[in-house]
């Protein structure tokens, strides 16, 4: 009997003991899914907010190409229109009245010519000018500013289409309607697309 009280008594203890361990392993359970919830919760909540930390810049990016698209467009279109206003300034050159015509050589060859008897290289189109009178007033204007009036055109004529080329002992210049133009617009493009546009274009 006493026996069995003692096994009964271990077993109450063991019971007990069991228990206690049980209600631990319980309580150690429910604080450990609770932090892994809550890190879990955390994490979502991180996940989210880089999610939309990611979407927002993603949107900033898009804005920011869709910007500098529209920047190249309009200036890629401001230089279409630059070069358009340059092209027709060439051809318009080309159609300039007799008076006008002559006065824009004339300035050319006199600004140009260093000693006064250089070969004029000038294109088809203009060479009966030349031999109508204005290779005289080109000589008697460079007489008048001290230098030789001995101008004399060129055998061959020039291959651009509006114009005069000097060709000197030394060197020669070029006066074609086209390259004045490039250095005009070298000189000048900026001016030109705020006279246009209201800003520069870079």
């Amino acid at each position: 009997m006493a026996a069995n009280k003692i096994i009964l008594k271990i077993r109450e203890d063991a019971s007990q003991e069991v228990a206690i361990m049980l209600a631990a392993a319980k309580k150690k359970a429910i604080a450990s899914d609770a932090k892994i919830m809550n890190t879990a919760k955390l994490k979502v909540e991180e996940i989210n907010a880089q999610a939309a930390e990611d979407a927002d810049e993603a949107a900033r990016r898009q804005v920011l190409i869709a910007e500098l698209e529209a920047r190249k467009n309009s200036l890629d279109s401001k230089r279409r229109v630059i070069e358009e206003a340059f092209s027709r300034a060439e051809k318009e050159l080309t159609k300039l009245p007799l008076d006008k015509w002559e006065k824009l050589i004339m300035a050319t060859v006199l600004a140009a010519s260093e000693s006064g008897n250089e070969q004029l290289c000038v294109p088809t189109a203009d060479i009966e000018k030349y031999k109508n009178g204005m290779l005289t007033k080109l000589n008697v204007a460079l007489v008048a500013a001290g230098k030789k009036g001995e101008l004399t055109l060129a055998s061959e004529p020039a291959k651009f289409t509006g114009g005069v080329m000097l060709i000197g002992k030394h060197s020669d210049f070029d006066g074609s309607f086209a390259t004045i133009l490039r250095d005009v617009r070298m000189k000048s493009e900026r001016e030109v697309a705020t006279m246009l546009f209201g800003t520069e274009v870079k």
